[in-house]
């Protein structure tokens, strides 16, 4: 198996700002880093974190990526995203043949955020996630 310290979820933004407020205020995510404003780097939990890299995006530009999130509870994180006006798919849908219960959000940019429950007991990473601003 890899050994691997740490890892990054790199995501081009349109508005450095606007993606902070949706990923630090929304998500709840700290900012730990920051260089020239060419990066911003925002910690998920002690291993994992996303980077904000400003970028020009044509507008109507396909998103093929998903960043997401392992939560405890899915339903929580609904409310809240809706108070913040955050686009969504409505309430957590159960997909028996993932063995997850997902929510899916979309970012600023249109980037697909899932806010997803492993219920498949196979998943050996049960713990160390918390639930909405865990």
């Amino acid at each position: 198996m890899a050994e691997f310290d740490q890892s990054i979820t790199f995501l081009k933004v349109g508005d450095l700002s606007r993606s902070l407020n949706f990923y630090g205020e929304v998500l709840g995510l700290q900012r730990v880093y920051e260089r020239n404003g060419k990066v911003v780097i925002l910690k998920v939990n002690e291993a994992g974190f996303v980077g904000l890299v400003p970028a020009e995006i044509p507008a109507g530009a396909p998103r093929s990526s998903a960043l997401t999130m392992i939560v405890r509870d899915a339903d929580a994180w609904l409310p809240r995203l809706e108070a913040a006006g955050v686009p969504n798919k409505g309430k957590p849908i159960f997909k028996s043949e993932f063995g997850i219960y997902v929510l899916y959000a979309t970012d600023p940019d249109g980037n697909t955020v899932e806010f997803l429950e492993m219920r498949d007991p196979a998943w050996p990473h049960r713990g160390g996630t918390e639930a909405v601003g865990g």
